[in-house]
């Protein structure tokens, strides 16, 4: 795995149960959280983790593997950002930007549906860099289709994130700003979506 320079690396992340029960369902999810080592920030919209690049994409996998497993249609969007434009607070943090933690995956087993669109921020060549990142979800094999502005991939939930981990981070070496935007669907009722 590439050693990223030090700098701005986290993500804002909201989950949203189809239930009566949709508090300890979002509780249990993010319980925890402030005990990681990452720093936690949650409001009464979302919740920003910032840290070890491995460390916030388990974090991800985690809380929304725990949500899924209460058997309830859950929904998680996940704004992902890497660089520091326009932060109110950028100082160098040594964990920011490193990529030491082990990479844990809770979400095996759970399968999900989801779309993603990728962002190489100031990059001249940025759609070859989202091909590229495409590209790379057809080989791992949870590519299901092309939608407007975004990528449907389909697979269990720790191979999807996976997958769009390795591909962000491919896109961190083209672009010192890179975002990607994720929404993940666990327990439909309505099922796979042709």
């Amino acid at each position: 795995m590439a050693k990223f320079e030090a700098g701005y690396f986290g993500a804002r992340f909201a989950l949203y149960p189809m239930t009566e029960r949709y508090v300890p369902v979002i509780e249990g999810a993010i319980d925890g959280l402030t005990g990681s080592g990452l720093e936690v920030e949650t409001d009464d919209v979302s919740t920003f983790i910032r840290g070890d690049r491995n460390a916030v994409w388990s974090t991800l996998e985690g809380a929304f593997a725990k949500a899924a497993r209460t058997g309830e249609h859950v929904v998680m969007t996940a704004l992902v950002s890497h660089g520091c434009p326009g932060e109110e607070l950028c100082e160098i943090d040594p964990r920011t930007g490193t990529a030491d933690a082990e990479r844990a995956h809770p979400g095996a087993g759970v399968r999900v549906s989801g779309q993603w669109s990728l962002y190489p921020l100031g990059e001249p060549g940025y759609m070859d860099v989202i091909y590229k990142a495409v590209a790379d979800t057809k080989d791992a094999g949870v590519f299901s289709k092309g939608r407007h502005f975004v990528s449907h991939l389909e697979g269990d939930l720790d191979r999807v994130l996976d997958t769009i981990h390795r591909a962000f981070d491919s896109a961190c070496e083209s672009a010192a700003h890179v975002t990607a935007h994720i929404t993940l669907s666990v327990n439909s009722p309505t099922g796979r979506v042709s």
